[in-house]
């Protein structure tokens, strides 16, 4: 009960544009959210990026969330977690311009219910760095699907996609990603 009364008390203050707040507000989430960012980024830096423009944004609307009685921080880790990840893919979406030479790729997937069959263990690090290599359009339909539950007709919404090009690109994602987990694992 106290975390969610300390939560209370730091996002008021907020609402009040109280710097220290706001720091203390970003230090309780940074590492969460950067994780986040880092899954939809190519690289740390461009991570850091996407986590400062995302905290920017928070902070110009949280007036907007609403507090009520029944407050429970888990409803506002939602939201900050929701303007991350519409913040990655605004930024996708901005950066899509300039990356004509990047387009979602038609693909059949015939062995689609047989997808990373694997007894295969893999650190987080090495997780993250598979999928930060895969190309951005997959990257951020991957993300969307497989980290945040993002429905496949969700995913063609925000990406102004048909759903089988989603499938199609998930599924092309899922292959890349098993290619570079099987080279890590003939490594060792």
């Amino acid at each position: 009960m106290k975390k969610n009364d300390d939560l209370i008390e730091l996002i008021n203050l907020c609402k009040q544009n109280d710097s220290l707040a706001q720091q203390k507000l970003f230090n309780c989430y940074k590492n969460y959210l950067f994780a986040l960012c880092l899954r939809y980024s190519k690289s740390s830096s461009e991570a850091e990026d996407m986590l400062m423009e995302g905290w920017m944004r928070i902070f110009k609307h949280i007036d907007m969330f609403e507090i009520d009685q029944d407050f429970k921080s888990y409803v506002f880790e939602s939201w900050i977690k929701k303007i991350m990840i519409n913040n990655a893919i605004n930024t996708y979406k901005a950066n899509k311009k300039y990356n004509t030479n990047e387009l979602f790729i038609d693909v059949e997937y015939s062995n689609y219910d047989k997808m990373f069959e694997s007894d295969y263990l893999f650190s987080e690090q090495e997780l993250i760095g598979c999928v930060q290599k895969l190309p951005k359009s997959l990257r951020i339909i991957f993300n969307m699907s497989a980290i945040d539950q993002y429905s496949n007709k969700e995913i063609g919404q925000e990406l102004n996609m048909t759903q089988d090009s989603v499938k199609s690109n998930l599924y092309k994602a899922r292959e890349a990603l098993k290619k570079s987990l099987k080279k890590i694992v003939k490594k060792d």
